[in-house]
């Protein structure tokens, strides 16, 4: 039974007393204290969240209430990158699961303080400035693939898949992570057309592909399609209201899907999920 010490005053009323003793040391009240104790001890964090650290706040409490306790995380700012893709996720980090990622060097000691429960390696390559030194994080897992342009990629990513039996397939398209929403492990949508086409021929991937220019970037004529969603468990999340193309898409596959805000799409880099 727990000892609980009330302000003296209250034993002016016993009966009071008693009751939020009963309700204290009840089996349901003691099984959540427990509950809230282990996981406060043991740091348990159901999800991490990354999302840009520019992101409007109407998005950013849209996902608090949406996915309540999870641990969501602001980017920092590449110092070598000077337009808005400086504190875009999928520039600066890539989860190769739940319980791993790797990360642009001057981001290592940030994430591994930030990320709960999450494996962070620090990658080699440090992203400047100029495409396509910019792209080294900008690798999109789908299922069983990555999708990549392998010639400027982070050598730790290659060398993960490659190494767990992942194929690689590799696009002129540097911004892969940023040119696909990733639906599921086996759907996908892109505006990209080589991307679509390499997608098109594999047999267990079902791809839709949208016409560019429906997606905001700031300083840049039109964003992409990746960078404004991104999976929270298996919620599809966009920044902004989504066309009834995707949406009939989303519906086909019984994909749930959650607008963070309305209006026109908005590029922010991709939504960063790991840790279960």
């Amino acid at each position: 039974m727990l000892s609980v010490h009330f302000p003296s005053r209250i034993y002016e009323h016993p009966a009071s007393a008693q009751f939020i003793l009963d309700i204290i040391n009840s089996p349901l009240c003691l099984i959540f204290i427990r509950m809230i104790f282990i996981i406060r001890i043991l740091g348990v964090i159901y999800l991490n969240i990354i999302i840009d650290k520019n992101c409007c706040r109407e998005i950013i409490d849209n996902i608090e209430r949406r996915f309540p306790g999870n641990n969501i995380v602001r980017t920092i700012e590449l110092k070598n990158i000077s337009n808005a893709t400086a504190t875009h996720p999928d520039m600066q980090i890539h989860f190769f699961s739940k319980s791993c990622a790797v990360c642009a060097p001057e981001c290592f000691e940030y994430y591994k303080k930030s990320l709960q429960n999450i494996t962070v390696i620090s990658g080699e390559m440090t992203p400047s400035d100029t495409y396509p030194s910019d792209i080294a994080y900008n690798a999109a897992r789908l299922g069983n693939y990555v999708i990549s342009n392998t010639r400027y990629i982070e050598p730790v990513i290659l060398e993960y898949y490659k190494r767990h039996g992942f194929k690689i397939i590799d696009t002129r398209q540097g911004y892969a992570k940023c040119s696909l929403c990733i639906v599921s492990g086996a759907a996908a949508i892109t505006e990209d057309a080589s991307i679509f086409r390499s997608l098109s021929e594999l047999p267990d991937i079902n791809v839709l592909q949208i016409k560019p220019g429906s997606v905001e970037l700031s300083g840049y004529d039109h964003g992409f399609i990746g960078g404004a969603s991104g999976l929270i468990g298996s919620t599809l999340v966009f920044f902004g209201s989504v066309s009834g193309e995707i949406r009939a898409f989303l519906n086909s596959l019984n994909i749930e899907y959650f607008q963070a805000s309305y209006g026109k799409l908005k590029d922010y880099g991709s939504i960063l999920c790991g840790g279960d």
